[in-house]
């Protein structure tokens, strides 16, 4: 089985330019990049990212079609999540949430590789964030071993963390917002003493 060195380097092995910048990210999203900014400014204060993640979705609500887009900047001392629902009638609505870094309980990803034997190839990249808030609740019923039994064994389920989750997909967001999303990791994963800076 082909192992990992613990000093893989994804920015060499990626041959792509690294960290476009917060604000170019925003205005290519092309998402009322005026006023998210100016809220993801206020929200920051005097600091700049070390990394940012941007994504815009489609929704649909009786037959209307929104947009929303997610945003979320780390810095040394704190995730900021920002969540832009576009509404009727051409008006948004932005949510802003600040999270200090020292509450983050943990954070997961998954990694789909279309060349997993040589670590390459990255096609997509999903990284969940525990911040301690909401819970999904995964439900089903209860089974005993006795294929035959009939009897209610009421309920089963799994509680996992859902506060924050970002799926990046190189053939949906593109490669550059694939190699953000991976720098994302990198400083979270130093923030959280897993890494050396």
């Amino acid at each position: 089985m082909a192992r990992l060195s613990a000093h893989f380097d994804w920015r060499a092995a990626s041959g792509h330019n690294w960290g476009m910048d917060t604000w170019t990210r925003i205005e290519r999203s092309g998402f009322y990049p005026r006023a998210v900014e100016r809220a993801l400014r206020r929200a920051l204060g005097q600091v700049e990212p070390l990394a940012t993640l941007c994504q815009v979705d489609t929704g649909f609500d009786r037959g209307s079609v929104f947009r929303h887009l997610t945003v979320v900047s780390l810095t040394r001392r704190a995730i900021v999540q920002l969540h832009v629902d576009e509404l009727d009638g051409g008006s948004a609505n932005i949510a802003t949430a600040v999270h200090r870094v020292a509450d983050i309980a943990g954070y997961s990803t998954m990694e789909v590789f279309s060349d997993p034997e040589h670590a390459d190839g990255l096609s997509e990249l999903t990284i969940a964030l525990d911040l301690k808030g909401a819970r999904r609740l995964d439900m089903e019923p209860a089974r005993c071993d006795d294929p035959n039994c009939m009897a209610d064994h009421g309920y089963t389920g799994t509680s996992y963390p859902d506060d924050l989750t970002f799926r990046i997909s190189a053939a949906a967001d593109g490669r550059d917002a694939l190699d953000e999303a991976l720098e994302f990791v990198d400083h979270l994963a130093c923030l959280m003493g897993t890494h050396g800076e």
